[in-house]
């Protein structure tokens, strides 16, 4: 296979990157990234960037599979706007330049709660779902964690503190509750990787599916 790889840089997207450049299903895998990674690697593919203009790089978005693992927080992007561009629209621009290309299948990480009738985060994810599914239909998957936990870059204590508390509320969190377990991001990443190569029937993912 050849991946399309955008957020590699991000917790999901570091994981899922080390991934398939370990799997031996793929060939080759093209991130897209402002900044250089730094690194080399037989399969790897560097394609420098900026997602306000990607359209002059959709020649480059020819493959298999994209994964989406795209997300900020409110704090990091600056306004609801911005969150709204990174989480929502440059997502599903992704998704139009790459079907567009002949591109079989999207996998995007999303959020456990997606709705139009969630807060603004998950009204986003809502969004950024039914604006994917207008280009790739059925052959669109999506992971909806709750809690990540990892290892990141950035320190942020609130979640730091969540971590901890959800190691105990995860024993307590049974039948249609398990999918608000909160999810290690290594599981995530392999789950995408594992959908990748399945092709599976079922469009969303929940806990029990993704640690399946």
């Amino acid at each position: 296979m050849t991946i399309l790889l955008f957020g590699a840089t991000g917790l999901i997207g570091q994981s899922l990157l080390e991934n398939c450049l370990r799997d031996d299903m793929v060939n080759t895998v093209k991130v897209f990234v402002r900044k250089s990674l730094h690194r080399t690697h037989p399969k790897l593919q560097e394609v420098i960037c900026d997602y306000t203009t990607l359209a002059l790089q959709q020649h480059q978005l020819t493959g298999d599979v994209v994964f989406n693992c795209l997300g900020t927080t409110l704090k990091v992007a600056g306004s609801k706007e911005a969150q709204y561009t990174i989480d929502c629209l440059y997502p599903v621009k992704i998704a139009e330049l790459s079907a567009g290309n002949g591109v079989k299948w999207m996998i995007s990480v999303s959020s456990i709660g997606a709705s139009a009738g969630g807060n603004f985060y998950l009204r986003t994810k809502y969004d950024m779902e039914e604006g994917i599914k207008t280009h790739f239909g059925s052959q669109a998957c999506f992971m909806r964690p709750s809690l990540l936990t990892g290892p990141r870059k950035e320190f942020r204590p609130g979640e730091k503190i969540a971590q901890y508390a959800f190691y105990i509320i995860n024993l307590l969190l049974w039948g249609p509750l398990k999918n608000y377990r909160s999810i290690k991001a290594e599981t995530v990443a392999k789950a995408m990787l594992a959908a990748a190569k399945q092709k599976p029937a079922k469009q969303v993912m929940f806990y029990e599916d993704m640690v399946a």
